[in-house]
């Protein structure tokens, strides 16, 4: 979790810095290779000057991204997406409806996973019971509650969860 957010300058330096750690690149071979004056690529990595946006767009052609990769900062996930979309562009039609086909059934499958996690106090909270009516087996309809891995809940497990709920009342 970022504590503040980066500057242009540092987003621009980030960027850098890993697509040359993912080429094996110092800034001097860099440099070299890319015909800029070496001072100019390290007050760049330095997070002391922000380059122009035609060597931005240079920069982006040789390590293969979008410029704005280099611009904007960086995320996993949106690296991820930007990785899928990258290699679904070069697969022939076919293919790219696998992909497409692919994705909508994992997003069906989340979805599906996902519904089936009921937390106490959103039970609570959408039934209207309170806490005591939770180790009543007749106001709860304990079989549409699963555990963490989705799976149903096991007959011994919904009688812990009362026996602890009830402590929790007698607790109060």
């Amino acid at each position: 979790m970022k504590t503040k957010a980066l500057g242009n300058k540092q987003i621009m330096s980030e960027n850098i810095k890993r697509h040359l750690a993912q080429k094996r690149l110092n800034v001097k071979e860099f440099s070299e290779i890319m015909e800029f004056k070496y001072t100019t690529v390290l007050d760049w990595v330095n997070a002391k000057t922000y380059p122009r946006i035609d060597k931005i767009e240079l920069m982006a052609r040789y390590f293969g991204v979008e410029k704005s990769d280099l611009v904007e900062e960086y995320s996993e996930v949106s690296s991820t997406l930007s990785e899928i979309n990258k290699i679904s562009e070069q697969l022939d039609k076919p293919r790219q409806k696998i992909v497409l086909d692919t994705a909508s059934s994992q997003l069906k499958e989340q979805k599906k996973e996902n519904a089936k996690v009921v937390s106490i106090k959103t039970e609570q909270q959408k039934q209207g019971i309170d806490l005591a009516d939770l180790v009543d087996d007749s106001k709860v309809d304990w079989d549409k509650w699963v555990s963490f891995d989705g799976k149903p809940l096991t007959d011994e497990v919904k009688e812990a969860m009362k026996k602890a709920l009830g402590k929790q009342l007698e607790d109060k």
